[in-house]
């Protein structure tokens, strides 16, 4: 608890000093390109700054970084990364407010040649003062200061590899406190000159971690065949831990892996940190505001809809059924019914199919359109799902597809989504062979979970509906 403690205020202390940075960036840059008088005289020129200027711009740099993950505060990210980030994100904003000016949309009342002069000192003094910040992250790592515990899974000539690879470098953010011998290893291993020694077996992988505190288990197994390394991913997956994979893996879990890699050792992340702060704060609100508008203008169309549907067919407007979301917790998924009134009474839950003669003539409409997902609105208004995500699934089948695949709990990670990565790549599903390709989309979203992600399937969504496709 302590270490988990120290890590907390470790990352509240980087990201306090990241917002200071920013602000006195702007501050400083708005004082040298607006303000005419000498920096000799600063102290007189504070209260001739316009305080509105420096607010509403810090606003949206704090938010539009927030969004580009900017605010990250782990001591393994690279520096030069970070630099070529900032610069598309700065003169982005500055375009579209000049963009924006231009058409009358706003009224900057600022000479576009200050203007980008301005953004360029920002841009400057902002990445001068995070590399220093970073480089004394950097310095720590050095010193062994803020590493995650480590284990590695494998003892053999493989894990023996990746535990020299480690020892190489210093940038990694790991310290290896042992070996954990798994289940294929041979049964005797001369470590010869390394001191670390095996702290336990792969049957007590999970007691280890929590008994050792480990952050990453890095899976290095003897003979990685497919089945052999999904079974210890499995095993490993639900503990309080990241897991890691050598590249040549990296196709048994194709689709599934984040492709980041350490400084130096090719480590791809399996089971990366998925509680970002854009995935729990800043998705949640724009989604919100988003529901709350879309739900207003859609109000007329859902009356027209209604009047048709009980026009076209009997039964209800809605419907209404039960689906998992976040952490398997039940919800009422809220539809409008395109299908004939108890359409699963005789046959029980079935899927879907492609020409189903359950659909009414009308229903044919709303999907097509997919018009008939529209009241979720009101789902993602009460937070049971979100704009983007995997498609929620019926608790009968999710209960199924746990004993086909053990891994399937991960999807349930994050809320499901009206639109997702898997519903715009694949059709609805209709068996379980369906449901083998659509995983793979869904946890390649999950592990990629981002702003530019979300953005990018929202408008390929748009797209597909217009043209009246399936997603």
């Amino acid at each position: 608890m302590k270490e988990v403690l120290k890590r907390k205020i470790y990352n509240k202390i980087v990201l306090t000093l990241l917002l200071l940075i920013d602000f006195g960036s702007n501050l400083v840059a708005y004082i040298i390109v607006f303000d005419s008088i000498k920096l000799s005289s600063f102290g007189n020129t504070i209260s001739d700054i316009s305080t509105s200027f420096i607010l509403l711009s810090q606003l949206i740099w704090s938010t539009t970084f927030f969004f580009f993950n900017l605010y990250d505060t782990r001591s393994t990210l690279s520096r030069f990364d970070e630099i070529i980030r900032i610069f598309p994100v700065i003169y982005g904003i500055t375009v579209v407010g000049i963009t924006f000016d231009v058409f009358g949309l706003i009224n900057l009342n600022i000479d576009y040649k200050s203007l980008l002069s301005y953004a360029l000192l920002f841009s400057f003094i902002l990445i001068v003062g995070r590399f220093l910040i970073h480089t004394l992250q950097k310095n720590m790592l050095k010193r062994k200061i803020g590493l995650n515990n480590a284990v590695i899974l494998g003892l053999n000539r493989r894990g023996l590899a990746t535990f020299e690879s480690l020892q190489n470098q210093n940038f990694h953010g790991l310290k290896v406190k042992g070996f954990v011998q798994a289940s294929d290893d041979p049964k005797s291993f001369d470590f010869g000159s390394i001191k670390l020694k095996k702290i336990g077996n792969e049957s007590d992988i999970n007691e280890i971690i929590k008994s050792e505190k480990i952050d990453d288990v890095i899976i290095a197994l003897d003979r990685p065949k497919p089945e052999r390394i999904m079974s210890s991913i499995i095993s490993i997956n639900g503990a309080p831990s990241s897991i890691k994979i050598l590249p040549d893996m990296y196709e048994v879990v194709t689709g599934l892996a984040r492709t980041t890699q350490l400084v130096g050792v090719p480590l791809i992340d399996v089971n990366f940190n998925i509680d970002t702060f854009y995935s729990r704060v800043l998705k949640r609100m724009l989604e919100t505001t988003i529901s709350m508008g879309a739900i207003a203008l859609c109000l007329p169309l859902w009356l027209f809809i209604a009047i048709i549907i009980k026009i076209d067919s009997r039964g209800p407007v809605f419907y209404k059924q039960s689906r998992s979301g976040k952490d398997g917790k039940l919800f009422k998924i809220i539809k409008f019914r395109s299908m004939v009134l108890d359409a699963e009474s005789d046959t029980g839950p079935v899927w879907a199919e492609k020409e189903d003669s359950r659909i009414t003539s009308f229903g044919k409409l709303l999907r097509r359109f997919h018009l008939d997902e529209t009241p979720q609105l009101m789902n993602i208004l009460k937070g049971d799902m979100s704009i983007v995500g995997p498609r929620p699934e019926r608790p009968y089948f999710v209960n199924k597809l746990k004993e086909t695949y053990p891994f399937y709990n991960r999807r349930l990670k994050i809320r499901p989504g009206v639109t997702g990565w898997a519903q715009i790549n694949q059709p609805f599903d209709t068996n379980v062979k369906d449901v083998h390709q659509k995983l793979k989309y869904d946890f390649y979203y999950i592990e990629n979970l981002s702003f530019r992600l979300d953005l990018h399937i929202t408008f390929r969504t748009i797209w597909v509906v217009l043209r009246g496709h399936k997603a």
